[in-house]
């Protein structure tokens, strides 16, 4: 039995896309001015160009198939029509303000910016985007495709709350949010849906008390047969080769896993690349499978293949093979689409030399 190979969700976006995203703008500036990119894609949504939709079809084929190239078995369109993973839902909800940003230091001070308002209480507005931009990708897709969300407390922490003042209700309620999402995904035919929740790792305290509840409501009445997912990873730097940004604590995994493992879900997505983990850290993980982050998702340095193998094999004295995915750590947007090719290749060589 080979080991399974996926992505975790973005892919940096080919030139001809009509948008830019979070990852664009840090590759061009070498910093994520997120609060331009809300701005301008608020502004593209407005006057929005439905002849666009070819470009956005045309994109997810090639990325899929350069994924599948590379040795990928479960890939993904690259989040290809999105600003960023985070807020693109968010757009499709009622509550939310995206004309008057609030400016907010978040994250220990590794993340400032203008971010949408929410205002009003938070409920879908009924618009599902999900299974129109899954069926498009997936008609350009010979393999099945793993769709993305964000979880609601990576959502909490990406926005200034002017309503609520009560994060557990807030939680909750975005919470039926993806969930309504994840129920019409599940009606069109997906059977990958991942939920990404890299504030867990940073906000552990808020994780315990009613993250993982958040994470059970976005997965309410999905069936057994759906590969229920769950992303937690420590962050993301500014630009490639970053060294200074800081990143959660990956302690934090030791504290959450016990935790994760009760839930409803099948998989857990884990960064391992960039803090290498205490492998006795998969001991904890009695039931779900660990998709392990073995490529990093922002320094330019390409792996190489004998030490990823080396960290697979080392792996493997802690989970059963069945129970491991091999990864990259994140999302691959901040990287160009040679240097993710590249770094892909390597991941899938390595797997490729597991007996």
């Amino acid at each position: 039995m080979s080991l399974i190979t996926t992505v975790v969700g973005s892919f940096p976006k080919p030139s001809y896309v009509p948008i830019e995203d979070w990852f664009d703008a840090a590759r061009k500036r070498k910093g994520m001015n997120t609060s331009e990119v809300t701005r301008l894609y608020t502004d593209y949504k407005k006057k929005q160009n439905h002849s666009h939709e070819k470009l956005f079809v045309k994109a997810a084929a090639e990325i899929i198939d350069l994924q599948i190239k590379a040795g990928i078995t479960i890939p993904t369109d690259g989040e290809v029509r999105r600003e960023n993973y985070i807020h693109y839902h968010c757009r499709f909800l009622n509550g939310f303000d995206f004309d008057n940003l609030e400016f907010r230091i978040w994250r220990d001070g590794a993340y400032e910016s203008f971010l949408p308002a929410i205002r009003n209480k938070v409920f879908h507005s009924g618009n599902i985007y999900s299974v129109h931009d899954f069926k498009s990708s997936q008609t350009v897709s010979p393999v099945p495709l793993k769709f993305t969300l964000p979880g609601p407390l990576t959502i909490m922490d990406t926005a200034v709350d002017c309503c609520y003042f009560d994060r557990p209700k807030l939680n909750k309620d975005i919470a039926d949010t993806v969930n309504k999402e994840i129920l019409a995904l599940v009606e069109a035919g997906c059977t990958y849906i991942q939920v990404d929740e890299p504030l867990f790792a940073r906000q552990v305290t808020d994780a315990l008390s009613f993250g993982m509840e958040g994470i059970d409501r976005c997965f309410h009445k999905v069936p057994k047969n759906i590969t229920k997912i769950v992303h937690m990873c420590c962050g993301y730097p500014d630009y490639v080769d970053d060294i200074n940004y800081k990143k959660a604590n990956p302690e934090s995994y030791f504290i959450l896993a016990d935790h994760i493992d009760k839930l409803s879900i099948n998989q857990v997505s884990i960064e391992d690349a960039h803090c290498c983990n205490d492998l006795k850290l998969l001991d904890h993980f009695e039931n779900s499978t660990v998709i392990l982050g073995l490529i990093a998702i922002a320094k330019s340095q390409i792996e190489k293949v004998d030490e990823v193998e080396d960290r697979i094999k080392k792996a493997l004295n802690h989970i059963e093979k069945k129970r491991l995915v091999i990864a990259p750590d994140c999302g691959l947007g901040l990287l160009n689409s040679k240097l993710a090719e590249a770094k892909l290749k390597v991941m899938c060589e390595a797997v490729s030399r597991i007996k």
